[in-house]
């Protein structure tokens, strides 16, 4: 009973000295640890005394084991109320005084995600033809020659072929050049009345500008019908492009060619500091087109067009080199 008073006392004091938990844990451990915790092997000598002995060493034994264990609990609970504390009342390091919490300071900030200005403008074209009654599809960057320039009127010996630069798989698989091979595809597997965008990536063998990648963005749109004209083209692009870019924006139209559409126009937006700015270009489906995608061209008639996000997002956000937009610049980025 003497050693058991003698264990309790030092056990105290040296629960009362520690300076942290892990000082604590190594106190529990001397004492209570299953192999070599001298109150362990005091608990497992009990049972070797004499009956008389036991019924004077057992109360005494369980007096001190509750002590010591009472008061390591105490302990571990003023180490945790000491660590919230310090966490809300933070230390004045210089001056060593308690600063009270101020619930007006900022919190730190968060890094948090933002759509890329191409998808942001990907998105809000989808959204305004949408409104017009327009779905989107997607389609393969890998296409063949065939729905590619031949099914769009552009032989193997057309001339608008030298200015697409294109990058060739073999001679009949080829990197698209433009999203308008969707037009056939579509008009081939659906039946009219279509309104559909088709957004995509598009390649030719352009040198890397302020203007110019080989690798970009576009977006096609068809509309075929038994009743539609130039006047419905062009009332749409002027609504698409007043909803692009705000109400008051100048819009007009001069007449272009392309092999597959006559009719065919592009559209400028007039933009303060460069003048006019071309955005995108369209006309009448081409008879032939119609034709060849299994559409009769003496019952429905179809317009189409073709924009670039990249230059979209160029003239409405004001950025003057369009490698920006592929940088990975979190500075840049992080604007939109």
């Amino acid at each position: 009973m003497k050693n058991l008073e003698k264990v309790e006392k030092e056990a105290l004091e040296k629960i009362e000295k520690a300076q942290d938990r892990n000082e604590l844990e190594s106190i529990r451990i001397h004492y209570f640890g299953r192999k070599s915790g001298i109150l362990t092997i005091l608990a497992g000598e009990l049972p070797k005394l004499p009956n008389q002995e036991k019924r004077k060493v057992g109360p005494v034994f369980n007096k001190v084991k509750n002590s010591l264990q009472k008061a390591l609990a105490e302990k571990s609970g003023n180490f945790q109320e000491a660590k919230s504390t310090n966490t809300q009342e933070p230390k004045n390091l210089e001056m060593g005084e308690d600063l009270p919490f101020d619930p007006t300071i900022p919190g730190r900030s968060q890094n948090i995600a933002s759509s890329h200005p191409l998808t942001s403008v990907v998105d809000e074209v989808k959204e305004i033809f949408h409104y017009l009654g327009f779905s989107w599809v997607d389609g393969p960057e890998v296409e063949l020659d065939l729905y590619n320039f031949q099914k769009l009127l552009i032989p193997k010996d057309h001339p608008s072929r030298d200015v697409q630069q294109t990058y060739y798989i073999n001679d009949e698989l080829l990197l698209r050049t433009h999203t308008s091979p969707m037009q056939v595809r579509y008009m081939e597997t659906h039946q009219p009345p279509i309104r559909i965008i088709s957004p995509g990536r598009a390649y030719r063998r352009d040198m890397p500008d302020a203007t110019h990648l080989p690798d970009f963005l576009q977006i096609e749109g068809l509309l075929v019908d038994t009743e539609t004209s130039m006047t419905d083209l062009m009332g749409s692009l002027d609504f698409f492009a007043k909803r692009m870019f705000g109400e008051s924006s100048r819009v007009r139209f001069y007449g272009h060619n392309f092999p597959y559409t006559e009719p065919s126009i592009e559209i400028e937006v007039f933009h303060e500091k460069q003048g006019w700015i071309e955005i995108l270009g369209a006309g009448m489906v081409h008879p032939e087109v119609l034709r060849g995608s299994g559409v009769d061209p003496e019952k429905y008639r179809g317009w189409a067009f073709g924009m670039g996000p990249n230059r979209l997002a160029m003239l409405k956000y004001g950025i003057d080199d369009i490698r920006a937009l592929y940088s990975s610049d979190l500075r840049f980025l992080k604007q939109f």
